[in-house]
């Protein structure tokens, strides 16, 4: 039993990949009737990952039934960092499922292949949070606040209020803060707050996560106070799904 799928925009997988690696060290990426899926922890289980690629977003798709493929995400970025622009990509499983064919589609034929790694099949459980507020802000907006608020502190605090969002960092050199009102500034794009919910973020973790959203693309946050983080967008037809602890304050 082997797999072949086709995807036609090998940059929306460049930017995925680059996007996972940023987080995870290993993958275990799972091929079934719905698609190309992972979900995994960074190594120090601080945050989790949950990406799909939906099977009628590939051009072909020839799986015969669920398939986990293990691979090292350092040596996937290495291959789709050599993506050319308009470029397609074939993706294929040795008969003995040992290694991983990845095909590069456009000029030229490039085939790269990569060993396959056994991470014990365990699927993860998506974390059950009943999050009290939810915002989607535009990404350009949120990751240019993740930027400034490191220049001050490695974490920073977001804040759902009835009337708007905001997000703040304090530490020895100052203070930053965002302060984004709904109906007045266009970068809050949606809130509905049930509840106002306010935690602390580690910034390294959130800047990794939205380090490859496209700068127009929203970005949906789900917050229950002093509970993990939810935080949501999308790459071409590529879903990214994270989940963040928070830094809970001590005396």
């Amino acid at each position: 039993m082997t797999m072949r799928v086709l995807f036609e925009s090998a940059d929306v997988l460049k930017k995925s990949i680059k996007a996972l690696s940023a987080l995870i060290d290993e993958g275990e990426f799972l091929f079934d009737e719905e698609g190309m899926k992972l979900r995994a922890t960074d190594p120090s289980k601080i945050a989790m990952v949950d990406f799909n690629l939906p099977k009628h977003a590939f051009k072909e798709y020839d799986v015969p039934g669920p398939m986990r493929i293990g691979l090292n995400m350092s040596d996937m970025e290495g291959v789709f960092k050599k993506v050319r622009a308009g470029e397609s990509v074939e993706m294929e499983l040795s008969e003995d499922g040992s290694r991983f064919f990845i095909t590069l589609h456009g000029k030229a034929r490039r085939r790269f292949t990569l060993p396959v790694i056994d991470l014990g099949g365990m699927e993860l459980p998506v974390p059950k949070i009943p999050f009290t507020a939810n915002a989607k802000v535009l990404a350009e907006v949120f990751a240019s606040a993740v930027d400034d608020a490191s220049a001050f502190s490695t974490h920073a605090t977001i804040h759902l209020k009835a009337d708007g969002m905001q997000i703040r960092a304090a530490g020895s050199k100052g203070e930053y803060v965002l302060e984004l009102k709904m109906g007045e500034h266009d970068a809050l794009l949606d809130l509905q707050v049930n509840e106002e919910a306010k935690a602390s973020y580690p910034l390294d973790y959130l800047s990794d996560m939205v380090s490859q959203a496209n700068k127009t693309a929203a970005i949906s946050i789900a917050l229950s106070t002093d509970a993990p983080l939810k935080l949501a967008y999308s790459i071409g037809d590529a879903n990214f799904t994270y989940f963040l602890a928070p830094r809970i304050e001590t005396g």
